[in-house]
């Protein structure tokens, strides 16, 4: 006997199958009956079914997003959907992001459109690979355990409520950029390209503040950096010379962190200018005599 929720979920998964392809340009894989076959994992597809999908609902309860929140969320809890850390938090972003469109647009047509541009403008997360997953419930207990450990896999109601917490305090706080013309830009470049991409900008900020702070101030003073235990270890050229930061804490704000540095080189230029008048004082006088 058929069951109605059953159907009325296959019927929003093949339309969301449908409205991928026809906006991407991509063909997808049909059975033999020509409906779509489950296809997609951890990539863009993936990424717009989840937010299509959950839109979708969030229109059918008649804007309702606690019935889809439900919905979506119960995809993610309890033995029967283990699964990697990093792709519950990766489905429970998107499926956020597609209630909030689903809010917003005025049918499937139009939610379609908006989930597909939301994957194109970077909204949607498309890999696990994205750092904005580190942000999500970083101080969860699961992630300590090895890849492998059956606990890592599994995710309790309150688990997805912290996640679904962080996912809504990341979207209406959009995340600033390191600055392109900051004069320690460089130095965060440095930083940034030794560090895997699940370490958030953020704490690359806090990284370069720590480095300064150490004494190494530009690239060229850097040796190594690694993550080694959800530590950031930057060692210096020159012996004596380390940085460490604690990768698993949540960074601060991109902008309380370029505050830092910005006070952290004024008050290195101002000690620096008073060191200079000193060096000169002794040999002004002496050229006095």
């Amino acid at each position: 006997m058929s069951n109605p929720m059953s159907d009325i979920k296959r019927g929003i998964e093949q339309d969301a199958y449908r409205y991928y392809e026809q906006l991407s340009g991509q063909t997808l894989q049909r059975r033999a009956d020509g409906s779509f076959a489950g296809q997609g994992h951890n990539d863009a597809l993936d990424a717009f079914r989840h937010a299509y999908t959950s839109g979708r609902v969030t229109q059918l309860s008649m804007d309702q997003q606690w019935v889809a929140r439900s919905y979506g969320d119960d995809n993610e809890i309890g033995p029967k959907h283990p699964n990697d850390p990093r792709e519950h938090r990766m489905d429970l972003w998107n499926n956020e992001v597609g209630r909030r469109l689903g809010d917003e647009a005025s049918g499937k047509d139009e939610l379609a459109k908006r989930c597909y541009e939301a994957v194109r403008n970077g909204t949607l997360i498309t890999s696990l690979n994205d750092a904005r997953i580190g942000q999500l419930y970083p101080g969860d207990p699961r992630l300590q355990r090895p890849q492998g450990d059956p606990e890592r896999e599994l995710m309790t109601k309150e688990d997805v409520a912290k996640v679904n917490r962080d996912v809504s305090h990341a979207l209406d706080h959009p995340r600033l950029p390191f600055p392109k013309d900051h004069p320690d830009r460089d130095l965060y470049d440095k930083l940034r390209g030794g560090l895997p991409a699940q370490v958030t900008d953020e704490k690359v900020a806090e990284a370069v503040l720590a480095t300064k702070r150490a004494g190494m101030h530009e690239p060229s003073d850097i040796g190594k950096v690694a993550l080694q235990n959800d530590q950031i270890f930057i060692a210096g050229r020159t012996p004596g010379f380390h940085a460490q930061v604690d990768a698993g804490k949540p960074a601060p704000d991109m902008s309380g962190t370029v505050q830092q540095l910005d006070s952290h080189n004024r008050a290195e230029a101002y000690e620096q200018k008073n060191q200079q008048q000193q060096q000169q004082q002794p040999s002004q006088q002496y050229g006095g005599r």
